[in-house]
């Protein structure tokens, strides 16, 4: 069973994590993620699989993220369980980046945690874009 002090710590590397993206700080961002993570990323087709991946993967996209004007992230109260040194957090994120390269939208995460040395790092991340509904079937 989570505790307030369980689930208040794995908020906080999930808002850790993305504080660190928005300061454009690819190894703060890069220290979140345990060794093993696998990531699911809303802009990149492919599961990203290891440490050398991840580091491209982080320098692809700040490289992205720095062509578009200033960034504003929300993230929503993460759903929260954790079972011993295993957390599950089910959140939104609602990003938005100001021209020039506009873009914005609603993003619904899963991220899995494992407990290391005291530290919550996060073992896999699941990015997707929030739907806008079923498509009209004709």
């Amino acid at each position: 069973m989570s505790t307030s002090n369980e689930t208040k710590a794995v908020a906080a590397a999930i808002h850790g994590m993305f504080q660190r993206f928005a300061e454009h700080d690819e190894a703060g961002t890069e220290a979140a993620l345990h060794p093993d993570c696998t990531v699911w990323d809303l802009f990149v087709p492919d599961l990203i699989v290891g440490v050398e991946a991840r580091r491209k993967f982080h320098a692809d996209d700040q490289k992205q993220a720095q062509a578009r004007g200033p960034l504003t992230l929300n993230i929503d109260e993460p759903l929260v369980d954790v079972w011993g040194d295993t957390a599950l957090a089910r959140y939104f994120l609602h990003f938005r980046y100001d021209p020039p390269n506009a873009v914005s939208g609603t993003v619904r995460i899963t991220s899995v945690l494992r407990r290391s040395e005291g530290k919550w790092l996060i073992v896999h991340h699941h990015e997707g874009l929030l739907p806008g509904g079923v498509p009209p079937v004709s």
